[in-house]
């Protein structure tokens, strides 16, 4: 059942028909200009590399602002020697800050992420990963480095960036409405926000069928109610059905949202588009959210991974020259969208096959808010 054919008149969406470096791109994509003040740099790929994942994880951690001038601040670590994540991040950025090239190699980082996570056999050299899970994991690495021994779920470092900026410090709780009871809180820390795209959809069905239309301030709502899993018992056995409740503890400045995906060949590609939003408030998102500060933020769309036919690109806001940039491992071109950033020409931006799937989102704050275009 498709929930966007139903809810959205037809030509909300620019559907395309053609791959992603295909004719569904035209008057969407344009060449990038040597003109612009930060020229965006690509990642090589080469046959057999299977690198897509580990670019796309790079090109969003160096277009953070929030990370990149953090991160640049940073001169001591753990150094791993060969396998050190630190210094191959250092390494990649100090290329995309002073090479003259157009494309660099992102080799020496894949070498280390490999050696780095040979015992769990993940992120091998050839072999296709994920890139939500890869940009998770060397952000937990970067806590290792450079936090040392502080533990992953109660590091309180303040110079720890994954921790500062992008932790989420939840606790899980089901409470009874009908007799008061409530389970024991399930506290934890998490660096990306896991959310079925089958529950997804299956919640934006329900809640369009309560309202008239689809609203701005629909998104946070309803990315709380897919994540809150299948029902439960009541923790005293009065017969009551309860879903799992979460609260924010802190104010995060960078949010990623991961988005699970049943198979590779799922009919929702399309419906999930449509389902995005690009302001996010973090009241909406979680059941309760206990800072001030966290409970008046509101948090804006700058980055997409994308997944079609076994490949990674990304999609991110370069902020210097205040344009979305599209980044396909070697190319980098610059996207065309008419101001300002909502759901309709997300979707254009989007539908340029009716398989591509939207792997991670990145939201974080910032001051120029909704103008994003001169």
């Amino acid at each position: 059942m498709s929930w966007k054919r139903n809810y959205f008149a037809s030509g909300s969406g620019a559907g395309g028909s053609g791959g992603v470096s295909g004719s569904g791109m035209q008057g969407i994509l344009t060449p990038r200009t040597m003109t612009s003040i930060a020229p965006s740099k690509g990642l090589s790929n080469e046959p057999g590399q299977n690198s897509c994942f580990l670019n796309s994880a790079l090109q969003v951690l160096w277009h953070l602002d929030i990370f990149r001038r953090s991160f640049r601040q940073l001169t001591t670590h753990k150094c791993m020697e060969d396998s050190c994540i630190f210094c191959a991040l250092k390494s990649i950025f100090a290329q995309f800050q002073y090479s003259s090239e157009k494309v660099l190699p992102s080799d020496a980082f894949r070498s280390a992420l490999a050696k780095t996570f040979q015992d769990e056999q993940r992120f091998q050299l050839g072999i296709m990963d994920d890139a939500a899970e890869c940009f998770e994991n060397i952000l937990m690495r970067i806590h290792f480095h450079i936090a040392d021994e502080t533990k992953e779920d109660i590091c309180t470092a303040r110079h720890c960036i994954p921790h500062q900026k992008f932790a989420m410090t939840l606790f899980e709780q089901c409470v009874c409405s009908s007799c008061g009871a409530s389970s024991d809180p399930l506290p934890f820390i998490q660096m990306v926000h896991y959310i079925s795209t089958t529950s997804l959809c299956n919640q934006a069905v329900k809640m369009l069928e309560s309202r008239e239309k689809a609203t701005p301030g629909m998104f946070g709502e309803l990315l709380r109610n897919a994540s809150m899993g299948d029902l439960r018992n009541c923790p005293s056995q009065c017969g009551q059905q309860l879903r799992m409740a979460r609260v924010l503890l802190n104010s995060p400045e960078i949010i990623a949202i991961g988005l699970v995906w049943d198979s590779d060949h799922s009919d929702l590609a399309e419906d999930v588009i449509h389902t995005l939003g690009t302001c996010l408030r973090l009241g909406d998102l979680f059941y309760r959210v206990t800072e001030e500060k966290a409970r008046r933020s509101e948090l804006y769309l700058v980055g997409m991974v994308c997944y079609y036919g076994k490949h990674y690109s990304t999609f991110f806001f370069q902020t210097k020259i205040r344009r979305w940039m599209y980044f396909d491992d070697a190319h980098v071109k610059e996207v065309s969208l008419p101001p300002p950033l909502s759901n309709r020409n997300l979707c254009s931006l989007l539908n340029i096959h009716s398989s591509i799937y939207v792997s991670c989102l990145i939201v974080n704050k910032h001051s120029y808010k909704m103008t994003f275009f001169n």
